[in-house]
C-alpha cells in the first residue's frame, strides 16, 4: 500500500514538475511578446490617425477638383448657349453661304460638347475617392479591432493600465466594406450622352 502512494507521490511531484516547467515556459513567452504588442499598442493609433488624414485630404482636393470641373461645365454650357443664340440671331443664309463661319460655329459646338462630355467623365470618376475613403474606413475600424484587442492582451498579462496608451476616441462612420468602381461602365456614358443632349 503504502509502495503504491509512494508511486502516486511520484507521479504527482512528476507531474507538478512539468506543470511548473510549462508555466514558466509560458511566463517566458509572455515575457517575449510583452514588449512588442506594447510598440503595436502606441504605433497603430498613429497609423490609423495617418489613414484618416489621407481620406480627408484625397477628399479635400476632390471636392476642389470637383468644383473647377463644375465652374469649366457652365461656362461650356455658356459657350454652346451663345453659339446657339448666334444660330437664331444670324439669318441662315448668310451662314450657310460663308464656308469658313459655318465650319468656326460648327468646330465651336462640336468642342464645347466633347468638354462638357469630358468633364461629365471626369465628375464621374472622381467618384474613385468616396470607394477609396469607404475602403480605407473599413481598414480604419479593422485596426480600431486589433487596437481593443491589444489592450486586453496587454492587461491579461499584467501591464498595469497607466504604462497603456488610452484608446483614443473614434467616430463611427458607416462604409461598405465591399465597395468598388468601374470607370468603364456604358451606362454611365449613357447618363452623360443623355445630360449632354438636353443642354444643346
Amino acid at each position: 500500500m503504502s509502495e503504491d502512494k509512494s508511486k502516486m507521490t511520484d507521479q504527482i511531484r512528476q507531474e507538478l514538475k512539468e506543470l511548473t516547467s510549462s508555466i514558466n515556459t509560458m511566463m517566458d513567452a509572455f515575457r517575449q511578446i510583452k514588449k512588442p504588442m506594447q510598440e503595436s499598442s502606441v504605433k497603430l493609433p498613429t497609423t490609423t490617425y495617418q489613414l484618416e488624414r489621407v481620406t480627408e485630404q484625397t477628399e479635400q482636393a476632390t471636392h476642389k477638383v470637383l468644383d473647377m470641373v463644375e465652374s469649366i461645365s457652365n461656362r461650356e454650357n455658356d459657350v454652346v448657349s451663345g453659339i446657339q443664340k448666334i444660330y437664331s440671331l444670324v439669318p441662315s443664309n448668310i451662314i450657310d453661304s460663308n464656308e469658313e463661319l459655318k465650319t468656326l460655329l460648327a468646330k465651336l459646338s462640336a468642342d464645347a460638347n466633347s468638354n462638357l462630355n469630358d468633364s461629365y467623365s471626369i465628375m464621374d470618376a472622381l467618384q474613385f475617392q468616396d470607394i477609396t475613403t469607404q475602403q480605407i474606413d473599413y481598414a480604419i475600424s479593422l485596426l480600431d479591432d486589433v487596437e481593443g484587442k491589444l489592450h486586453g492582451m496587454l492587461k491579461a498579462v499584467g501591464i498595469k493600465e497607466e504604462q497603456i496608451s488610452p484608446l483614443p476616441p473614434r467616430r463611427q462612420k458607416a462604409f461598405d466594406p465591399n465597395a468598388s468602381f468601374s470607370a468603364d461602365s456604358p451606362t454611365q456614358q449613357k447618363e452623360i450622352d443623355k445630360i449632354i443632349s438636353n443642354l444643346e
